[in-house]
């Protein structure tokens, strides 16, 4: 593969930032080192927390914070964390109401995932937030195993957050969609 191909895959490839939490987890899989053009939805961050004792996955993206959660994580998913995150990424598209047109847009653009440290610390402190509001909602219905996992989802995705401009996180991804289906 020439040098020019392997540039133009990495500029088309979106990232996963992962915490160091979450690397030591999954053994340190090959980190890209090269930011990338932020087209589309962009980049996602993904933490491993623990709610209601717990391991789960927290996936929120870069440039509007939408966040979902995956529960009861277990080796195996850790070992396809790339399959996880695109599975769980349409089913919450699809429970948002989003067409399947427009889910497959989404599908599309992740179609090379790569792996990076976290690079930006008020994504961190923004996912810390969420990552709050996931057990208080999980604890209010005491327990991980009665919460209706889409329906919380949707709620976290419906809380104002300073770092999208006192946005919803659900109206900062729509507003995306329509500026990138625009272009």
């Amino acid at each position: 593969m020439s040098i020019i191909n392997i540039i133009s895959k990495i500029e088309l490839m979106r990232i996963i930032h992962c915490t160091q939490k979450l690397l030591k987890e999954i053994g340190h899989p090959s980190l890209i080192d090269i930011s990338t053009d932020t087209w589309g939805l962009g980049n996602w961050y993904c933490n491993i927390i623990r709610v209601d004792g717990k391991k789960c996955l927290l996936f929120t993206n870069e440039k509007t914070l939408y966040s979902f959660l995956v529960p009861n994580v277990k080796k195996a998913n850790l070992k396809n964390i790339d399959n996880e995150f695109l599975i769980n990424l349409r089913y919450n598209l699809q429970a948002e109401g989003f067409g399947l047109d427009v889910i497959s847009t989404i599908m599309q653009e992740y179609s090379e995932i790569g792996f990076a440290k976290t690079a930006s610390k008020k994504i961190l402190g923004s996912m810390n937030k969420i990552a709050f509001e996931y057990e208080v909602l999980v604890q209010g219905k005491e327990g991980l195993d009665n919460v209706r996992l889409f329906e919380m989802n949707r709620d976290i995705n419906r809380t104002i957050m300073k770092g999208i401009r006192f946005l919803h996180p659900i109206e900062a991804l729509r507003e995306v969609l329509h500026r990138e289906a625009k272009l």
